[in-house]
C-alpha cells in the first residue's frame, strides 16, 4: 500500500521536532503579556490575575488528555491527530489575535476558551511527536523521546530569538 506523502522514520523524528516546537509555543507567553493585558482588559484593576487564569487556562487545555483518543488507528492516527492540533491552535491562536490586533473587546469566558483552546491544540501536537516516535524508535526510544521532548522545552528559547 502506497502513501500520498512516503515517509522514513527519519523524516518523522525531523517532523515530530518542528511539531514540538510549534507546540510548545505555550510556553513564550511571558514575552508578551505585559503588552497583551492593557489590550485585553483596559483600566482593569484585576488586569493580572485575571491574566493568570487565561495562562492557567492554556496549561489546563494542554494538560487535558483526549489527543490520546483520536490517535488510535481505529479513530484516525497520527495525521488526523496533527491536523486537530493544528484547527484547535488555529482557533484559539488566532481568536487571540483577533482581540488584541484589532481591540475586539470579547468576555473573559470567551477569552478563557481561547487560550485553552490555544494550550489544548499544543496538547495535541505534542501527542503526534511523542506516540509516533515512541513506536518508530523502539530500539532507542529514551533518546529519541529525549531529543524530541527537549524541543518542546527549547521552543521557548527558539521561537524568542
Amino acid at each position: 500500500m502506497s502513501s500520498l506523502f512516503p515517509t522514513s522514520r527519519w523524516s518523522v523524528l525531523v517532523a515530530s521536532m518542528l511539531l514540538e516546537l510549534c507546540g510548545g509555543s505555550v510556553y513564550i507567553t511571558n514575552l508578551y503579556l505585559a503588552a497583551l493585558r492593557p489590550r485585553l482588559f483596559p483600566g482593569a484593576a484585576d488586569g493580572e490575575a485575571l491574566m493568570e487564569y487565561l495562562v492557567f487556562a492554556s496549561n489546563l487545555g494542554n494538560w487535558v488528555p483526549l489527543a490520546g483518543f483520536l490517535y488510535d488507528a481505529r479513530r484516525g492516527g497520527p495525521r488526523t491527530v496533527v491536523f486537530a492540533g493544528a484547527a484547535l491552535t488555529l482557533l484559539g491562536y488566532g481568536g487571540l489575535w483577533l482581540c488584541s490586533a484589532f481591540d475586539v473587546h470579547a468576555n473573559f469566558a470567551v477569552l478563557w476558551l481561547l487560550w485553552f483552546l490555544w494550550g489544548h491544540g499544543s496538547g495535541y501536537f505534542d501527542c503526534a511527536a511523542i506516540a509516533t516516535c515512541s513506536a518508530n524508535f523502539r530500539e532507542s526510544r529514551g533518546l529519541v523521546l529525549g531529543l524530541t521532548k527537549s524541543f518542546y522545552g527549547l521552543s521557548g528559547s527558539l521561537l524568542t530569538q
